[in-house]
């Protein structure tokens, strides 16, 4: 139980802060120019958006150490798994989203990419410390 609540909180912190970082820096500069202003909290709910990654990488957690993890877990399958569930939860999430708000559709492929960038590195961070003690099961 200690492994899969330090997997998931590391997890967490890794994809709040890469999320932080394509937000804040690398699109930044897009978002400004083409997503309404209006559309957004000011400011931000940071705590509603860390307990938004803490509960994705505690499911995460959950399903890696128990349908993924094997004698040979390693960072390759945590970021494998990652990019499964970045596929899970954010391509219908984004379908969902650019359905209902304005976003550019240019911003869709975006997500996307970004997506499997930010989960497949919590998945890989999961594998990093499911992989330390293979031995035993948590």
């Amino acid at each position: 139980m200690k492994k899969t609540l330090f997997a998931a909180a590391l997890a967490a912190f890794v994809m709040f802060s890469l999320a932080g970082l394509y937000s804040g820096v690398i699109a930044r500069e897009f978002l400004a120019q083409n997503i309404d202003s209006t559309m957004f909290r000011q400011p931000v709910n940071l705590v509603l958006v860390f307990a938004g990654y803490a509960l994705l990488s505690l499911l995460m957690t959950t399903l890696y150490g128990r349908f993924v993890r094997g004698p040979h877990s390693s960072a390759w399958s945590g970021f494998r798994f990652g990019l499964f569930a970045g596929v899970c939860w954010l391509m219908p999430y984004g379908l969902v989203m650019f359905g209902v708000y304005r976003f550019p559709y240019i911003a869709l492929p975006m997500d996307f990419g970004w997506a499997l960038i930010e989960q497949g590195i919590g998945g890989l961070v999961i594998g990093l410390i499911y992989g330390k003690s293979s031995g035993n099961r948590d």
